[in-house]
């Protein structure tokens, strides 16, 4: 119980959490937050386990860990939900570039069909097709061309 309350202060650690209680209209505290203040709360934190009996360092340690751990994921805002959302993006956008590959492919069919029309026939994979249509070019560079490393055997003479 504190017997004359002009004369009790309280000692808090953040500046702007003391200017918040001083200005508080029921409460006629004066908080105080100083370089004092921070040594003091030092030397507490410093001599917590034996300040408290029972209290084992191992805890203060585990304790003090939990603490920083909280901090640093509300300073950095850390959500699991935002985690969950950026999977959730990725998956996006892995599809969204599968579709846009598929697309691709389409087009390389269609328009090389114009020139080649039963290679669409023949080859079913549109990364083998694009590759064999990088490496030929025109249909008469076919004969002379190496496609060993693009196609299995069993294709190579029918495409040629």
């Amino acid at each position: 119980e504190i017997k004359d309350e002009k004369k009790a202060s309280l000692a808090v650690a953040d500046v702007k959490l003391g200017a918040a209680i001083g200005k508080l209209p029921d409460l006629d505290i004066k908080a105080v937050s100083d370089a004092a203040t921070l040594d003091l709360f030092r030397a507490v934190r410093e001599n917590l386990s034996s300040l408290i009996p029972g209290l084992a360092d191992e805890t203060v340690d585990r304790m003090a860990l939990g603490l920083s751990h909280s901090i640093s994921r509300h300073k950095l805002k850390f959500s699991a939900d935002k985690v969950d959302a950026m999977v959730v993006q990725a998956i996006k956008l892995l599809d969204d570039l599968d579709k846009e590959l598929n697309v691709y492919a389409m087009r390389t069919k269609e328009w090389y069909g114009w020139h080649f029309p039963e290679l669409a026939k023949i080859l079913n994979d549109n990364l083998a097709y694009a590759r064999l249509v990088d490496l030929v070019g025109m249909r008469e560079n076919l004969a002379d061309a190496d496609l060993s490393d693009i196609l299995p055997e069993e294709l190579e003479t029918p495409v040629k």
